[in-house]
């Protein structure tokens, strides 16, 4: 790259450490019912580091085909409304049993929030203004070996902000906090 998009007035890491690894870790994306979630806590650089959720209530956490989820977000404005920003999570999971079907119901029409691990060991909080709901579930079977195969889905909601980063202390740290959630 011939040069660096920012290079003065913000605190910005070297350019080298700009560019994220493309795409979300197989295993790391966590599932929370926003109903459930008691509140955010934020760090004083604004990434978010403690969810508190209800009294008995957890996260769940969704296995996804490698290289087939993925984040992203658009700022929407218009002449008569607020701007906010579209967040959009989709993925595709294998769906063997009835276990994983039921649960894929229990999704659908559901404002959730997910927390996602990017390849560049950065955590997105997708959703945790206005949640995000399923928009979309196919399944396919494929015909042949090699043919896609499983679950494909799509969450899409509208909120205030742009997706902020989670971070407790350190990366190892942030996935053990993630995972304390997924029990009462």
């Amino acid at each position: 790259m011939a040069g660096c998009v920012i290079v003065g007035g913000v605190d910005t890491p070297a350019c080298a450490n700009r560019f994220a690894a493309p795409g979300i870790e197989r295993d790391k994306v966590w599932v929370f019912n926003k109903e459930e979630i008691a509140s955010f806590t934020s760090t004083v650089t604004g990434e978010v580091d403690v969810i508190a959720m209800e009294a008995t209530k957890v996260a769940f956490k969704m296995d996804v085909h490698k290289g087939s989820a993925m984040f992203d977000e658009e700022l929407v404005t218009s002449e008569d409304s607020a701007p906010y920003y579209t967040q959009k999570f989709s993925a595709k999971i294998i769906s063997t049993d009835t276990a994983t079907m039921t649960a894929i119901e229990d999704m659908v029409d559901v404002d959730l929030v997910f927390v996602a691990k990017v390849k560049n060991g950065k955590f997105r909080v997708i959703g945790e203004d206005g949640g995000v709901k399923m928009t979309l579930n196919t399944y396919e079977t494929g015909k042949t070996s090699g043919d896609s195969v499983g679950e494909m889905l799509e969450f899409t909601g509208t909120n205030n902000g742009k997706a902020r980063f989670f971070f407790d202390t350190s990366e190892a740290t942030s996935e053990v906090t993630l995972d304390a959630l997924l029990t009462p």
